[in-house]
């Protein structure tokens, strides 16, 4: 407790310390980067999770739609940016037509702050939900089946299988998941770089692009400061998201 209690302490500090960098009211890299990561990793893990739990089941053409929802892992991010900048743009777009159709035709994406960091989001979530998805299915199917059939005859229902003995037994590899994540969401760049050039002006901007920027501007000190608060700051989510799954972990046996 007392660890989770500096890690939220230093992470307290680390968010004043950038408020007060940024002073215009925006939020700045970090906040963006943090947006990204938590956000991201939410959605990522809730629709890979929901999406194993479906495939898991006997139903026909399963193995079929367990390929399909592998595909997007398998195209680079800048592809991944492309595409996305492709179906976002509401003039010309492949998809203008439902953007007009749901009254958004006149809107712009990659102008609107809030809209282009949703882009972003979007387009992360899309590409890594299939790395949770198969992780967890694998996980899923390799739990042992005793106590779910010792359970079943107890008369417990599917929901307290899944909150008893399944969300135990992948606690684990869930863990380790979300701490993968974690550390590669923090390093996202191409998304931002490609889509929205961390525009509008630097709204979508991430840690690991404002380092690049300082980089390709011959501010090699400041890029290097950013590395290392990005090195410090995954550090001590790490530790702190390791602590608490084991403190709960420990506490629940």
């Amino acid at each position: 407790m007392l660890r989770l209690a500096l890690a939220l302490l230093l992470a307290g500090l680390a968010w004043l310390l950038i408020s007060t960098i940024s002073g215009s009211g925006r939020p700045g890299a970090l906040i963006v980067t943090l947006i990204y990561v938590f956000v991201g990793i939410g959605f990522q893990y809730a629709i890979g999770l929901g999406l194993a739990l479906l495939t898991a089941q006997r139903l026909s053409g399963r193995r079929f739609f367990r390929v399909v929802f592998l595909l997007p892992m398998m195209i680079t991010p800048v592809g991944v940016a492309f595409m996305f900048r492709m179906l976002t743009d509401t003039v010309i777009g492949p998809f203008s037509p439902v953007w007009r159709a749901v009254g958004l035709g006149d809107y712009s994406w990659v102008t609107n702050p809030w809209g282009a960091r949703a882009a972003v989001m979007i387009g992360d979530i899309w590409q890594w939900t299939p790395f949770m998805f198969i992780v967890l299915l694998a996980a899923i199917e390799g739990q042992a089946q005793e106590p779910l059939e010792a359970a079943v005859v107890d008369g417990a229902n599917r929901w307290q299988l899944f909150q008893h003995i399944t969300v135990p037994a992948i606690m684990p590899v869930s863990t380790a998941l979300i701490l993968i994540r974690m550390i590669e969401g923090f390093k996202i760049v191409d998304l931002p770089n490609v889509l929205t050039n961390g525009g509008p002006g630097t709204a979508t901007e991430s840690l690991t692009l404002s380092s690049f920027v300082f980089w390709r501007t011959l501010d090699i000190g400041g890029s290097a400061a950013i590395a290392y608060l990005l090195l410090v700051l995954v550090t001590i989510l790490s530790v702190a998201f390791v602590n608490l799954v084991r403190e709960r972990t420990t506490e629940s046996v």
